[in-house]
């Protein structure tokens, strides 16, 4: 429809949705881009399985929610320039192609930088005793409502399926009760038809709004872990919501420099180089 043109436009730019000849190809400067590490060097600070193991607040965490197998944990792995495997992973965060494979409250961080991201376990976790989800379901929670101003949550949606009443009493709990702000991400992009990935996009805006939250962060985002295509951009809408540095060189112009605020170092290309060869 006409309503869906500057969508599709978008997707396009973006190097998402799949076309008749399959998935869109990405430029070589779109996949040295989406390949960057520029939340530094990050490693595993801490799992916390209950309430008791959680670290200390940092200045700014950003915690990547959503159900089970949305692919949260791949997408940690592409925002920090780590690949994930089809099976297994090459990156950061466990992945595997099936549910429930993170069990805890992940905590990654970098010790040259304040980034700190946090994978949490998706809500609906098909396998685990009812025990153990309760007591997942509590220490999310709990972790959301304590962090409060300081935690920023991207709530991952499959782009092949549309916003469950899980994924709103998640909204509606950190909006009502947390008052914690949230980015709202499609993932698995590309695998969706163009067409058909404008039409969800609208559909997801759509439901989102009639929530009515204060805290949602405009505009709805999407990418694809795999190829990386809207990684980039994802970065810097969630540097906008950071405090200064969280982004070691942030790339894209002036706006982007100015709120991630982060000078690239000596280092730096030799790492980019090195992110390179590895690609």
């Amino acid at each position: 429809t006409p309503l869906s043109d500057p969508v599709v436009r978008r997707i396009r730019a973006l190097g998402l949705g799949r076309e008749r000849g399959g998935a869109v190809r990405l430029s070589d400067e779109q996949l040295r881009e989406g390949r960057r590490r520029e939340l530094g060097r990050m490693g595993l600070i801490r799992a916390a399985a209950n309430l008791d193991e959680l670290p200390r607040a940092a200045e700014a965490e950003l915690a990547l929610a959503g159900r089970s197998n949305v692919g949260k944990s791949s997408l940690l792995n592409a925002l920090v320039g780590k690949r994930s495997g089809g099976t297994t992973t090459r990156g950061l965060a466990p992945v595997q192609n099936r549910p429930g494979v993170t069990r805890s409250l992940n905590f990654y961080g970098s010790e040259r930088r304040g980034a700190r991201i946090v994978d949490m376990p998706g809500y609906g976790f098909a396998f685990a005793s009812d025990g153990a989800t309760a007591q997942w379901q509590a220490a999310m929670r709990e972790f959301v409502v304590s962090r409060g101003g300081l935690l920023r949550v991207l709530l991952c949606v499959d782009a092949r399926q549309s916003l469950r009443a899980l994924d709103r009493e998640f909204l509606l709990m950190l909006d009502r009760e947390a008052g914690v702000p949230c980015l709202v991400v499609m993932t698995k992009c590309d695998l969706v038809p163009t067409s058909e990935l404008a039409r969800r996009f609208a559909v997801l805006e759509a439901d989102l709004a009639e929530l009515g939250l204060r805290g949602l962060r405009a505009g709805v985002h999407m990418v694809s872990s795999r190829t990386t295509a809207g990684v980039p951009e994802l970065r810097r809408a969630i540097a906008r919501e950071m405090p200064k540095g969280w982004l070691r060189f942030p790339r894209g112009g002036t706006e982007a420099a100015e709120v991630g605020g982060a000078e690239a170092k000596a280092g730096d290309a030799a790492e980019e180089e090195e992110v390179e060869a590895g690609a």
